[in-house]
């Protein structure tokens, strides 16, 4: 823009202030202060001046899909192309998560999900399973099978995906696996060759970040560095057996929803990423071994155009801090496939409005360039989501990626006054947070122990709920247009019966398995995590031989010991 240009913009932008909307905001005040969840506070319009203001410039900031800076995404054609050979082709993956009561359950929705369509399976497992206890465990009582399905061992496995030709499935197998993620990567290798398959013949992407549990979740078990040196085992494998596996996301989502805020969140992954990264390139690991088995699980609840901006300014982030940290030289080591998980909202009264909150977010996350969708169920407020609402979740994501015509072009919101000076802001606070965690706490292990992160998640979460009650933070059904209907009825339930069931089950594993096998693998668990070596092909021994997670677990709770949390912030 020329200052001649400039100077004109300015001054009719100034004129139509004065006399256009100045008149009509005194007659017409605006209904309140638009500001984001994020802390942006938001024009009445965007034009050329602010991206002046900015500084932007096209081939900097946005450029072309398929190259850095990865703004508009990571493939030259994203979802024109058809069905995709790998996670990097662009073509959207259909991802259900699913996960209740018991395997056979589970094995029942799993089959009906591919039936309809479903490219992706992510389990949900129930919280014993999460923080590493069987479920003959006193600590698993009154919650098996509840949050989600109970996976004590392969033979769970093997009764959940009996009929599923799991390599015909194009997006693969999810697992939620952040403190065990060795454990969770060992069942799928042994459920591949109890298949007759070869790695090249199936995909498994893990969520496999165990730092953001220490201050967003809490399923944290073992102490920090056992938890990233068990995690870096699985990077480790998979970027050396299996790089189109994915190792892990980098998951803002569970911050996010701590309080902190999605652009926070992101900047908190990020960093999370770089601690694996150091581990990583500390075993003889190259950049680009390391970028297609590491991708990101971003998040964003309250804006549809923040969610595309934050997706489009986390890539471009990404691969400018890599270069500048870690002195990246190539593309393939900068790039990044992102998964969205459509939600945020939703409500317990009127739940079927969470179908319009879903299907906008849904389409926020696909306009800013997510690989993997995999929507939340509309009844997730009522409790586990029922066949009806699995069937809605895969349908919309469907329905986004098919009927709407967002497909036809990448990237449309590019060149938005508004969406590009979003991007930019998004980009440039995320590191401007990023370097304050790295400079003050020199990484994101330090903040966390220094209570840094638990204090801007607790004071987010204390800001939202003030925004509720207030009414600046509104919900159609709840605080806006709020009826007396009474509250729905009809969610799914979990049988008491399944927990005898559970038990009985794996007490049977446990006297007809060969003990002795399991007690030979289960030393060699021990003799990696005493030595510090790779663990993950003695855990596949230990598993095919049916060793329980709560076996692997309690062997490393005796050489790590478990984690501490801190009580002040």
């Amino acid at each position: 823009m020329t200052e001649q240009e400039k100077k004109s913009l300015e001054a009719s932008q100034s004129k139509w202030e004065k006399e256009v909307r100045a008149p009509y905001i005194e007659k017409n005040p605006e209904r309140r202060k638009f500001v984001t969840d994020i802390g942006i506070d938001i024009q009445n319009i965007y034009t050329p001046l602010d991206l002046e203001k900015r500084g932007f410039e096209y081939e900097k900031d946005v450029g072309y899909p398929g190259q850095e800076p990865w703004t508009r995404g990571i493939t030259p054609n994203m979802n024109r192309s058809g069905k995709m050979d790998d996670f990097m082709t662009g073509d959207m993956v259909s991802s259900v998560y699913v996960g209740f009561g018991l395997p056979e359950h589970v094995g029942e929705r799993i089959k009906k999900l591919v039936s309809w369509g479903c490219d992706r399976i992510t389990l949900a497992a129930d919280l014993p399973t999460q923080v590493g206890y069987d479920s003959d465990h006193m600590m698993a009582r009154g919650e098996i099978g509840r949050s989600g399905v109970c996976i004590d061992s392969l033979q769970d496995l093997e009764i959940m995906f009996d009929g599923v030709a799991i390599d015909e499935l194009k997006g693969g197998l999810g697992y939620l696996g952040n403190s065990f993620g060795p454990f969770a990567l060992a069942s799928w290798i042994a459920l591949g060759r109890k298949k007759g398959l070869e790695i090249s013949q199936y995909r498994i992407t893990l969520q496999n970040d165990p730092i953001k549990e220490f201050f967003a979740r809490g399923t944290y078990i073992y102490p920090m560095d056992a938890a990233v040196h068990l995690a870096c085992d699985v990077y480790e494998w998979c970027a050396k057996n299996a790089p189109h596996w994915n190792g892990g996301f980098l998951c803002s989502s569970h911050i996010n929803g701590s309080g902190t805020g999605s652009l926070k969140a992101a900047a908190y992954a990020m960093l999370d990423g770089f601690v694996y990264l150091d581990d990583l390139l500390s075993r003889g690991l190259t950049l680009e071994e390391i970028a297609p088995v590491m991708n990101f699980f971003f998040d964003e609840r309250e804006d549809f155009f923040v969610t595309a901006a934050l997706y489009r300014a986390s890539r471009k982030l990404w691969a400018k801090l890599l270069r500048k940290y870690y002195n990246a030289k190539t593309e393939l080591a900068t790039q990044k496939m992102m998964m969205g998980y459509p939600h945020g909202g939703e409500t317990l009264q009127e739940p079927l409005n969470n179908i319009v909150r879903i299907g906008l977010a849904c389409a926020g996350f696909y306009l800013g360039g997510a690989t993997i969708m995999e929507c939340a169920s509309y009844d997730e407020a009522m409790g586990t989501p029922n066949e009806q609402s699995h069937k809605i979740c895969l349908r919309t994501e469907q329905i986004v990626h098919n009927e709407l015509g967002l497909h036809r072009t990448v990237d449309p919101l590019a060149g938005s006054y508004y969406v590009e000076s979003l991007t930019i802001d998004i980009a440039n606070e995320m590191e401007a947070e990023i370097e304050k965690v790295r400079t003050e706490y020199g990484d994101i292990k330090g903040a966390i122990e220094a209570g840094y992160c638990q204090g801007v998640a607790t004071r987010g979460a204390i800001r939202r709920q003030e925004a509720v009650e207030g009414g600046e933070r509104l919900s159609v059904g709840m605080n806006l247009y709020p009826t007396d209907e009474p509250l729905p009825k009809g969610a799914l339930r979990i049988n008491n019966d399944i927990e005898a069931i559970q038990i009985e089950r794996l007490k049977k594993l446990k006297a007809t398995r060969d003990n002795k096998a399991v007690e030979a693998s289960l030393a060699k668990v021990r003799k990696c995590a005493e030595e510090g070596t790779n663990c993950i092909e003695v855990l596949v021994e230990a598993v095919q031989n049916y060793a329980t997670i709560g076996e692997v677990c309690d062997v490393w709770r005796e050489i790590y010991g478990e984690y501490q949390p801190i009580s002040t912030f």
